[in-house]
């Protein structure tokens, strides 16, 4: 398995542990799945209510089980994922793999939605009748988002053409690259109207995003 949709249940946003993780294989031209990874972790951290509060996880769910360890992952050259620098940073920021954001292509696919949450995006491609509804009433199981996320991936290549991973990843790093100003005091801003003074501040920052710096660098800034 060296591409794969993967999804995690965390105890947090930050600082977090992985408590719930669901691989699926996908084949290079798209065309198939393949092996189904699933598991639960303990964990050692406090759990956010927030975090429970999605994925209702309870004590009894994970206790006895041990906690994750990114090393019994296989090892993947292409990782799948709805805001899949979440999924990334939680199973410890592997380096050599290559990111696909399906939240991204989503944006980029239907600019016009009110709302790109994986529920949301089921009920724009599948219609809003009670079988989708059922199905998500189990959102936020890790093994029923990477379904559902596949679901989307296909809608999302169907749209676009898309008809191999290599398409998919050029994709993905195009659709990565904002717009419009997602934070901090020009949130809202187009990226060609943000002043050079702040583009020059947050080049210095310790961790810049690069999607960012290549925005700003698209935009002359």
């Amino acid at each position: 398995m060296n591409i794969a949709i993967l999804d995690t249940e965390t105890t947090g946003i930050d600082n977090s542990e992985v408590v719930e993780i669901a691989l699926m294989g996908i084949a290079p031209d798209l065309s198939q799945t393949g092996e189904t990874l699933y598991a639960r972790y303990s964990h050692a951290r406090p759990m956010a209510l927030g975090a429970v509060a999605a994925h209702h996880l309870l004590p009894e769910d994970l206790d006895g089980n041990p906690l994750f360890q990114a090393s019994t992952l296989p090892t993947l050259t292409y990782m799948i994922g709805h805001n899949v620098d979440f999924d990334w940073k939680a199973i410890g920021s592997p380096p050599q793999v290559k990111r696909i954001c399906t939240l991204a292509l989503a944006r980029r696919t239907w600019p016009t939605l009110d709302a790109y949450s994986q529920s949301a995006l089921l009920y724009h491609i599948q219609g809003q009748t009670a079988p989708v509804r059922d199905r998500l009433r189990n959102a936020h199981s890790a093994a029923v988002d990477v379904e559902i996320c596949l679901d989307i991936l296909r809608a999302i290549c169907d749209n676009a053409g898309i008809k191999d991973i290599e398409q998919l990843y050029a994709a993905s790093e195009a659709a990565r690259i904002p717009t419009v100003m997602g934070f901090g005091k020009y949130k809202g801003t187009a990226i060609k109207d943000v002043p050079r003074d702040y583009v020059l501040w947050y080049r210095r920052q310790v961790d810049p995003d690069p999607f960012y710096l290549q925005a700003f660098k698209d935009a002359g800034k």
